[in-house]
């Protein structure tokens, strides 16, 4: 009987790790053989000799200590929240099935055995029938956007959403756990468990669906947004159009030659920095780059543009790709703002690389290397947290590219490398 409930242990430990990293997007194999690591360091436990009951809270302790020292390299805490209280969520359900199941004693050991395994087989399935429903890499994204390209929400409503979701994962995990480190194995216990982790695990899902689906509609309202914004500039060049016709008519009416060529000068001025953005195949992103032009160009701050690139073969879909270039020109005209000397102004250009795309926004720092200090999730700049170039940095790396930055004496480039394909189906 001990040695059913070490193997069951031990089973339930790298099934418990496996939907875990599942639901957080790790790749499966990757998953499945740190599972399975996991399983065999939880049934070695049973080598300690202290029962079934003592080896699980082994197990939770390992669970605890494994799961961060997996995560710690590129996960943030509320990974490994989300990551440790799913384990031991389910981990607690199946040890507290075990144990009521061994303890039904007018079954026969082969009968518990069986269901036992019959236990382990459900989980497995009901998790693998929900896994299409797990929100995968990235799935904080929709609760960190904030001051960024695309919406904007106001500064605490995204740490305060994401304690919330700590605090719910906490809560989540002791309440499965309790039961077995206390050695509550009863019947209606166990059925307990088993609602209380699935309806948690759908919950959960249903929280993270609803906020990618709010961002989704704000993402469209923007993007249409957007689009009205580019319109209206080229109903407005459309419109001056005729002005600068009458202008130039009376100017040679009247033989001023000087007037009227710089009245052209000017006039091909405005108009070469309009075509800067017209390379570019999505009209969002055009307005988007316009947008930012013009908000820097109320702080008094030119910004020059410079495009080889249309973006047609960008890996990142246009709100992706609008995200990556906000959060840059947004950064550099905070900077530049600060800096009494705005001669330098602010350089983007677009531009390709073998297989990828180089976006460089380059602006003059207002102190020595702004980002030697940079921490996620901190910011040395007031109302700021220090979230938009994270979110970034995630964003490209889930594609295969990065962001970076470097400096040039008191110049700071931020350069985000993203991949190309070859063939690209319409955003």
């Amino acid at each position: 009987m001990l040695i059913a409930g070490y193997i069951f242990l031990s089973v339930g430990a790298a099934i418990s790790c496996f939907f875990a990293f599942l639901w957080l997007g790790m790749q499966r194999r990757r998953g499945a053989v740190l599972s399975l690591l996991a399983g065999v360091i939880c049934g070695l436990s049973a080598c300690l000799n202290i029962g079934v009951r003592w080896s699980g809270v082994v197990c939770f302790v390992f669970l605890a200590v494994f799961i961060p020292i997996v995560l710690e390299p590129g996960g943030t805490w509320i990974d490994i929240a989300a990551a440790l209280s799913i384990a031991c969520a389910q981990f607690g359900m199946l040890q507290v099935t075990a144990g009521t199941v061994l303890r039904i004693d007018f079954l026969s050991l082969f009968f518990r055995v069986m269901l036992m395994v019959l236990g382990i087989l459900t989980a497995y399935g009901i998790c693998g029938n929900m896994s299409v429903e797990f929100p995968g890499t990235g799935w904080k994204e929709y609760f960190l956007e904030q001051n960024g390209s695309v919406w904007k929400e106001k500064t605490g409503d995204a740490n305060r959403l994401m304690a919330e979701l700590g605090l719910y994962f906490a809560v989540y995990g002791v309440c499965l756990i309790t039961p077995a480190v206390t050695g509550v194995y009863t019947v209606p216990v166990m059925c307990l468990e088993w609602f209380a982790f699935f309806g948690g695990l759908k919950l959960l899902n249903l929280v993270i669906a609803n906020r990618k689906e709010k961002l989704n509609v704000l993402t469209e309202k923007q993007y249409r947004d957007d689009m009205q914004t580019y319109m209206s500039v080229i109903r407005s060049q459309r419109h001056d159009y005729n002005f600068h016709v009458q202008t130039l008519h009376g100017l040679l009416l009247q033989k001023d030659y000087d007037a009227c060529e710089k009245y052209l000068n000017e006039l091909l001025k405005d108009s070469i920095e309009m075509n800067q953005i017209l390379p570019l195949k999505d009209a969002a992103v055009s307005a988007l780059i316009l947008s930012f032009k013009n908000k820097a160009a109320q702080s008094g701050i030119h910004m020059d543009i410079l495009i080889e690139n249309d973006l047609s073969q960008i890996a990142t879909n246009v709100y992706e790709t609008n995200k990556v270039i906000g959060n840059l020109l947004q950064n550099a005209i905070d900077e530049a703002e600060m800096v009494p000397d705005k001669s330098y102004g602010i350089k983007l250009s677009i531009i390709k690389r073998g297989e990828f795309c180089i976006i460089n926004v380059s602006n003059r720092a207002g102190r020595f290397n702004p980002m030697a200090a940079y921490q996620a999730g901190h910011s040395t700049k007031e109302g700021h947290e220090g979230i938009g170039l994270a979110s970034i940095q995630a964003l490209a790396s889930k594609y295969g590219g990065v962001v970076y930055s470097r400096m040039e004496g008191d110049i700071i480039f931020f350069v985000a490398k993203l991949p190309l394909r070859l063939y690209k189906e319409e955003s």
